[in-house]
């Protein structure tokens, strides 16, 4: 019994992380598309940054994984107690986290809400790790309650 209950927690502490690095990709993504299309691509200011990717990757995931932690607990949570076993409720609810990610960051640092495109590409980018947690975690946990097929 513990040991069943310390492996579905390791599953669900690797989903977590690969949650994180879905949303922090899509994220950053979203970011930078919104960066080409603003200077359609004149002013050269998404390749400026692509030099910086793997920090502001690296940023992003460490204020995603700290932020988001809250909202995830609470969604896995909900998510046992309500036997959810489709990627679809796991989607939503990552979804949801981004707008209870981005109140906790926005407490350390003030200025998300000011750039529009950071809180517009957090969504999708909850989305996305909502999806990615349920490809990797959630299914397995829920194959172990014996709820998806």
């Amino acid at each position: 019994m513990i040991g069943r209950s310390i492996a579905t927690l390791a599953i669900v502490a690797f989903g977590y992380v690969v949650a994180v690095c879905a949303a922090t990709i899509v994220t950053v993504a979203l970011i930078l598309t919104s960066l080409i299309t603003m200077d359609s691509g004149a002013d050269g200011a998404v390749f400026a940054l692509l030099g910086e990717l793997p920090t502001i990757l690296m940023v992003g995931f460490v204020w995603t994984f700290f932020c988001a932690f809250p909202g995830f607990v609470v969604a896995i949570l909900l998510g046992e107690r309500q036997g959810w076993d489709r990627w679809r409720s796991y989607a939503v609810a990552g979804l949801v986290n981004a707008a209870a990610a981005l109140a906790i960051f926005a407490v350390f640092v003030d200025w998300p809400f000011a750039a529009p495109a950071i809180v517009v590409a957090s969504f999708p980018g909850g989305f996305a790790g909502g999806a990615a947690y349920w490809a990797c975690a959630g299914r397995p946990v829920a194959r172990r309650r014996g709820l998806a097929a």
